[in-house]
């Protein structure tokens, strides 16, 4: 069987937040796919909490297992002159930006609740979750607008009813991504933010107590919905907020729809809108 080429051949992505977790993974899977991957990162050691993994280590165990080219960038998204340095030595090393996937979060390990949490924690999550991501987007908006493409994708939060303070910075990213998204279709850039239906195993999921082993997720569907929409322009697909699962439906078919179903927990297809969803329906 002949193999597919692969779908992210020849872009440039930027990934914040890829020491760890989620960033790292989808940092690998951009790579697998061809696309020259900038890993950012506050810093190339251990975090403060003593999570695993680094931006150093991502880049190796890139150019390690995908053969792929990755540019470790120390870079805090709250600082908009680091950001600035950040998108610029990107530029200089490949010439041109196709993909920002906002992922860096600041997320407490525990569940907070709106009246219990310190003012300066707050004013940290909205720091890096909103305005971080509002300034990476700015710094690399120029170079996408030049050339009349991009695809910037923000990665939100995976509930929305509980309405803790992470969530109220994802949805104002949420919000966000809607008005970028049809301020920029001239410009030829997408926009668009991601869920994940569940709670993805990696380290810092492991943080928050309430998680329990089976309420964790593979990652292979998020990271194909990443994939997916990274491929996508402001004339295919833009200025959606979608769930993983909704992105696969979207924008695959329902083969593939059906063996994630298969790997992933039954609230898997619950993420994904019910009347469009009736060949789920049907078997439940």
């Amino acid at each position: 069987m002949q193999a597919r080429p692969p779908r992210l051949a020849d872009k440039v992505a930027i990934i914040t937040g890829a020491s760890r977790g989620l960033g790292q993974l989808c940092a690998m899977a951009y790579a697998f796919e061809g696309a020259k991957v900038a890993v950012v990162g506050r810093n190339a050691t251990e975090s403060p909490m003593r999570l695993p993994g680094n931006i150093l280590q991502t880049a190796a165990a890139i150019k390690e297992f995908t053969g792929g080219s990755a540019l470790p960038i120390v870079c805090d998204v709250t600082d908009l002159a680091a950001v600035e340095r950040m998108v610029k030595q990107v530029l200089d090393h490949w010439g041109h930006i196709d993909v920002l996937l906002n992922n860096a979060a600041y997320v407490m390990p525990e569940g907070e609740s709106v009246t219990d949490i310190p003012v300066r924690l707050f004013s940290q999550m909205l720091q890096v979750n909103v305005l971080g991501a509002f300034q990476v987007i700015r710094a690399v908006l120029p170079a996408m607008r030049a050339k009349h493409r991009g695809n910037i994708i923000n990665v939100s939060g995976r509930s929305r009813t509980r309405g803790s303070p992470l969530e109220a910075t994802k949805a104002a990213i949420e919000t966000l991504t809607i008005g970028l998204a049809n301020e920029l279709r001239p410009s030829g850039v997408a926009v668009n933010s991601l869920r994940p239906v569940g709670f993805i195993d990696t380290p810092g999921v492991l943080l928050n107590r309430e998680v329990k082993p089976r309420d964790l997720t593979p990652p292979d569907s998020y990271l194909d919905a990443a994939v997916l929409l990274a491929m996508q322009t402001a004339e295919t697909y833009t200025g959606q907020v979608k769930t993983d699962a909704e992105v696969i439906r979207d924008l695959t078919d329902e083969t593939t729809l059906m063996r994630y179903k298969a790997i992933n927990p039954a609230a898997w297809g619950k993420g994904v809108i019910a009347h469009s969803m009736q060949s789920f329906d049907a078997e439940e």
